[in-house]
Order: C-alpha cells, then structure tokens, then sequence
C-alpha cells in the first residue's frame, strides 16, 4: 500500500552520474548530471544522442540511471 506522496526523489550525487528522464517531452532520454540546483530542487542535464544539448528539470523529472548507454 504505497502512496506516490510517501515517496521521495533520489538525484545522484556524483557530478556527471546518469540520469533518466522520466516526465515531459524528454522522457525516456538518458542524460549526464552537469549541476544541481537544490535550492531550487533542479537538475542540468546533459543528454546522450542529441549533439550535446542541455536541458534544466526539475527532481521529480529525472531518476537515477544504472542501465547501458542508449546505443546498446
């Protein structure tokens, strides 16, 4: 009986770990951590396969990413 309320977003703390994209118009993306913004519970992101472009999201946009690189 998990409520989505109860849970908490886990950002990576090593500057460069991957992440997901999981909401908006780049879900599904994986990205590299260029900064974080915990104040504003934002993260700059990096994405993999589109010629560098960096995008800014918020916390609960994103997720840890262990898997292999998108051209596996």
């Amino acid at each position: 009986g998990l409520e989505e309320s109860m849970l908490e977003t886990v950002i990576p703390r090593g500057e460069g770990d991957r992440v997901m994209v999981v909401l908006g118009e780049h879900a599904g993306r994986v990205g590299r951590i260029l900064e974080r913004e915990p104040e504003r519970s934002r993260v700059l992101v990096q994405l993999e396969r589109e010629a560098g472009r960096v995008v800014q999201l918020d916390y609960d946009a994103v997720c840890h990413y262990v898997g292999g690189h998108e051209d596996d």
